[in-house]
């Protein structure tokens, strides 16, 4: 849903897609460092990355507390792109509880698929 109108005109070019997305979720990730190797994508938006890194932490069977999980989540993301997320904070985006950066994600990845459809 979030692609741009028309980029895929092709079943190939749909399974593609999809296995890009969803490839990371069928392998085994079998410890805990996982986690703490992630980075985000260069195509993935943010909310992406969030779901993918929620889905590592919970195959990675450990706990972490929230304060934790913000800050190895924060660390997988690109230096430019963590600016705009500290703008978007109105400061800085670490201060922020986990929900509310999630919050963030989920707003900035929604106005990029619009700006991404021309709108």
């Amino acid at each position: 849903m979030g692609l741009p109108r028309n980029s895929i005109t092709t079943w190939a070019q749909m399974q593609q897609a999809f296995n890009n997305k969803y490839q990371d979720y069928c392998r085994s990730k079998d410890t805990k460092e996982e986690i703490f190797r992630m980075t985000m994508g260069s195509d993935e938006s943010l909310e992406d990355y969030e779901e993918r890194f929620q889905v590592s932490y919970k195959r990675a069977k450990c706990t972490l507390d929230l304060e934790s999980l913000k800050l190895v989540l924060l660390r997988g993301i690109p230096e430019g792109l963590l600016d705009t997320l500290h703008l978007l904070a109105r400061g800085d985006i670490y201060q922020l509880p986990y929900e509310d950066i999630k919050t963030i994600f989920r707003n900035l990845s929604m106005a990029a698929r619009k700006r991404g459809r021309g709108s």
